[in-house]
């Protein structure tokens, strides 16, 4: 699953959700059943952010990462 990330130049932030090669609009739940399936994010890609709000994005990817991994522990 790869995410794809990009910012308008009015600062609108939009998400897509790419499976394979399909991109469809973001989806919560459809991104946790993937993260379920295989805990994972594929070179997600970024367009127009900066690079600080690159790096707090995947920091928050990396927090569900340990969040999803922690769950399957129990």
């Amino acid at each position: 699953m790869k995410l794809i990330f990009s910012k308008s130049k009015e600062s609108e932030l939009t998400v897509k959700l790419a499976i394979g090669t399909i991109a469809e609009d973001f989806s919560y739940t459809e991104m946790v059943k993937q993260l379920l399936k295989k805990n994972k994010f594929e070179d997600n890609q970024y367009s127009g952010l900066s690079a600080e709000e690159k790096s707090k994005i995947e920091e928050m990817l990396k927090k569900i990462n340990q969040a999803v991994e922690e769950d399957e522990e129990e």
